[in-house]
């Protein structure tokens, strides 16, 4: 059995650590009344959000109703689980001594989503409509879609378990296993796992399973954990940390690609730094760090990406000198959520170029940039027999006639091929 679970606190006193977000949540459970907020427990992964609503939930006497809204993304599904206990929970009460429903959603920043369909909507219909508490858990909550659902909520944040904590808890693991360790074993773990206790405790229960007598050499012994930062971590380190290595660190776990979390920083870096000359520092190292990246394509001596990273990284923490509390980091940045937003366009021009390059035999770029303009011109001045004679001619469908008069200049969808040309009589329409 894994240790994680089977040393799982069963009172909200055993949960290790942020004893101000345990007060807090324990009285906004005890003090709740149907119309109010619910409780939205953010922090780090592995410092107890789950096991404090589990351990309260036990000790107040609730039924807990759990389900993982990264899981369970569209309204069907939430609503289905979770939105017949909030409405009719008073069954339960009938049939044992529980005090009523506790609802907990699990994860909820993996809600939104392309394959979300209507999930983050159903939980905010959710917790307007309950009639008993609803308790949700995020790792971080500080991407903008997330803002109505913090609005909706009393926010409670948790902080990484700080490693004298989580040397106690350690030991207390040893002594009910019968294990023997080394005060330097278990602070070498704690120091390992970042502030998580999950990965604290699976890395003790690995040990244990090769040693009763635990040293820290054998700690020593294990590979470095592969863990990987959320954009919104790494952001974190960069703009706010004291030890620009740790930015450094940061960039190397990033979930995602150097590139994109190149336009991160350059997206949230104003909103960070309000300080002049510490915003005019973070650009310095930021435009340093594009100069390098410029080079790296244009040469392909990969040997210049480190200085472009550690410019990205440690110079932008460097650059800091005043304390800034997080202003919510911005992701994906504006520039990812343009493209996406004008790719139908962009397609729609693409084709409208290839076909005015085979008329003309010019190449596509050039037609974009020479001929296109004044295509664009002479459909919106000319008469309708005149477009419709052009657009025959070029073998343009309805949508590249409409977004030459201007009429459709974000299509809905990219054109699809072999689509019947407009001709004479889609130009009329």
């Amino acid at each position: 059995m894994m240790w994680v679970e089977k040393h799982r606190p069963q009172t909200p006193e055993e949960v290790v650590g942020n004893e101000e977000a345990k007060l807090k949540f324990l009285s906004w459970l005890k003090k709740w009344k149907p119309g109010g907020k619910a409780a939205l427990l953010h922090g780090p992964p592995g410092v107890g959000k789950t096991a404090l609503v589990h351990a309260a939930a036990k000790a107040a006497a609730y039924d807990l109703i759990e389900m993982n809204a990264s899981d369970a993304r569209t309204a069907e599904k939430i609503m289905r689980t979770a939105g017949h206990a909030a409405s009719e929970s008073s069954i339960f009460q009938f049939f044992s001594d529980s005090k009523g429903v506790l609802i907990l959603l699990d994860e909820v920043d993996g809600i939104y989503g392309r394959e979300d369909q209507g999930g983050l909507g159903a939980i905010l219909k959710l917790l307007e409509e309950s009639k008993v508490p609803v308790a949700l858990t995020a790792n971080d909550i500080s991407d903008m879609r997330l803002r109505e659902l913090k609005n909706a909520c009393l926010t409670i944040r948790f902080q990484k378990v700080r490693p004298p904590v989580m040397v106690a808890w350690l030991e207390e693991i040893c002594r009910r296993e019968g294990l023997e360790a080394e005060e330097e074993a278990l602070k070498l773990i704690a120091a390992r796992s970042r502030g998580d206790v999950r990965s604290a405790v699976n890395d003790l229960q690995a040990l244990a399973e090769k040693t009763r007598s635990l040293r820290a050499v054998d700690v020593e012994k294990l590979t470095a954990r592969d863990r990987q930062l959320s954009v919104q971590e790494v952001l974190g380190e960069i703009f706010l940390t004291n030890n620009p290595l740790y930015a450094k660190r940061a960039q190397a776990e990033a979930e995602v690609d150097r590139d994109l979390l190149h336009l991160s920083v350059h997206e949230n870096l104003p909103y960070q730094f309000t300080d002049p000359e510490d915003l005019a520092a973070g650009y310095d190292a930021l435009s340093r760090a594009d100069v390098f990246f410029g080079r790296v394509k244009r040469t392909q001596n990969w040997g210049l990406l480190s200085y472009a990273l550690e410019q990205m990284s440690m110079g932008v923490a460097a650059a800091r000198r005043g304390k800034y509390t997080p202003a919510g980091y911005r992701f994906p940045p504006s520039r990812i959520l343009i493209l996406g937003r004008t790719k139908a366009q962009r397609e729609l021009i693409k084709e409208i170029s290839a076909k005015i390059g085979v008329k003309c035999h010019v190449s596509r770029r050039r037609a974009a940039a020479d001929f296109l303009p004044y295509l664009r011109v002479m459909f919106q001045h000319s008469k309708e027999a005149a477009a419709a004679q052009l657009a025959s001619w070029l073998g343009l469908d309805e949508a590249a006639v409409a977004y030459l008069k201007g009429e459709a200049a974000k299509p809905s969808s990219a054109p699809a091929r072999g689509r019947k040309p407009a001709g004479r009589r889609g130009a009329r329409r």
